[in-house]
């Protein structure tokens, strides 16, 4: 059953006229090219809302290759919002893929509190590494009891 603000999101999308599906599918590359767009402005909005600014070395976006400095006081007004845009960005990405979201986010939230398991350890930066028998998610048995067919995935 998807939560209420999945709903609200759906709704949203449906008024905009946007595709939302009733089980998961694999949407068209417009689709998912918004999509990408969609989070990505949101994330950068909220990264500059932290105060800080992303600039990126290379070719090729990787996490690597940011550079992230402080660069100014933070807004909370403006990191609110902007965590809030990014939860229906990325919950109507869900939606866009026909994938409810209340049991992959149940399924998550169980794999991330096994990190603080035997063996788990932080990072200098403060997140929390994957013990060595930390096991991920289940996101395709999720999948397949919402309906996912082999041939979809």
């Amino acid at each position: 059953m998807p939560t209420p603000h999945y709903q609200r999101v759906q709704a949203f999308m449906r008024q905009a006229g946007q595709e939302t599906p009733g089980s998961p599918v694999i949407p068209d590359s417009g689709t998912r090219m918004l999509r990408a767009k969609l989070i990505l402005e949101e994330v950068l909005e909220t990264v500059r809302a932290l105060g800080l600014r992303v600039q990126l070395r290379g070719r090729e976006v990787k996490m690597s290759r940011l550079e992230i400095e402080d660069v100014g006081d933070p807004d909370l007004v403006e990191v609110v919002d902007g965590c809030a845009d990014i939860s229906v960005v990325t919950i109507g990405t869900l939606i866009a893929f026909g994938v409810d979201d209340e049991a992959v986010l149940e399924e998550v939230d169980r794999a991330n509190l096994r990190k603080f398991g035997p063996g788990a350890r932080v990072r200098e930066d403060g997140k929390w590494l994957k013990p060595l028998d930390w096991e991920p998610p289940d996101i395709n048995g999720v999948l397949a009891r919402q309906g996912l067919r082999e041939d979809d995935a």
